[in-house]
């Protein structure tokens, strides 16, 4: 094919046909530009997409903002409540536990005329305690026959009486009228060391209030240990242990503490941990 012939395909038939129908040329500028029209609307959509997109988010952040700055606001509104909870919870445990040591010390007080009988079978005092004990402690303790001990009241401890014959019986409380009669009877059964009632011994003792007793509990161990190695030592009121060293006396506040220093010295004792 020729150039002319070329040409004479994209030329109109006639004049009237070439002055109302485009060339092949000017149809092909049109596709193009409707083409970039289109283009162009797409990005005008997407930027107006972007746009309120960005938007939309720009209100979430702003939310969340918002939000994260309450939070903030309330968190430290809950630490500045708790740190003065936390305080207020010390004063008070700390008031407790003075009121509670005061509590001690009064009963410890009302109990101090008061022994503690360990050991006496259940039902021997029958139904008279306290003439039971006034014949009781007598000659076992060496005092002549005429002597009152003023004993004022007496009752087994206020526990479920044991119902085998294999089970310890209950201790006896005994109230005395007169201190110091009450602290003879102490020293002179301290002095025996062993006291029998019908080949039975029992043991007499300071009436402690319960939470007395449980801490000088704690020291069984550490005396039973001190007893075989016949060391000296002693207990005094309300929960202490005195030993007599070689190297010295150590007067311990706690079981924890002498028990500690016992194991530093070489005793084979256990070690009672410190209350929480």
């Amino acid at each position: 094919m020729t150039a002319t012939e070329d040409i004479g395909e994209c030329m109109p038939l006639n004049v009237a046909s070439r002055s109302s129908s485009p060339t092949c040329g000017m149809s092909e500028d049109g596709e193009d530009d409707a083409s970039l029209r289109g283009i162009l609307n797409e990005i005008r959509d997407f930027r107006r997409d972007n746009k309120q997109q960005l938007a939309e988010i720009k209100q979430e952040l702003h939310k969340t903002n918002d939000r994260l700055a309450e939070a903030e606001t309330r968190i430290d509104e809950a630490e500045t409540a708790l740190q003065a909870m936390s305080t207020l919870v010390k004063r008070l445990s700390q008031r407790q536990a003075d009121m509670e040591a005061k509590l001690i010390d009064q009963e410890g007080r009302a109990r101090r005329d008061n022994i503690r009988i360990y050991g006496i079978p259940e039902d021997a005092e029958g139904n008279n305690v306290t003439s039971f004990l006034e014949n009781l402690l007598k000659e076992p303790l060496g005092f002549p026959p005429d002597t009152e001990l003023k004993i004022e009241r007496a009752h087994r401890a206020t526990v479920p009486k044991p119902t085998g014959t294999h089970l310890k019986p209950r201790s006896i409380i005994a109230k005395f009228a007169s201190y110091r009669m009450k602290e003879e009877v102490i020293r002179r059964a301290w002095q025996k060391r062993e006291v029998f009632y019908n080949n039975t011994r029992f043991y007499i003792d300071h009436d402690y209030p319960s939470a007395i007793l449980k801490r000088r509990v704690e020291y069984a161990e550490a005396k039973k240990i001190l007893k075989e190695r016949k060391i000296k030592f002693q207990t005094p009121y309300p929960a202490r242990l005195r030993v007599f060293y070689n190297d010295g006396t150590r007067l311990y506040q706690s079981a924890t503490e002498a028990t500690e220093d016992m194991a530093s010295r070489g005793f084979p004792v256990t070690i009672i941990p410190a209350p929480d």
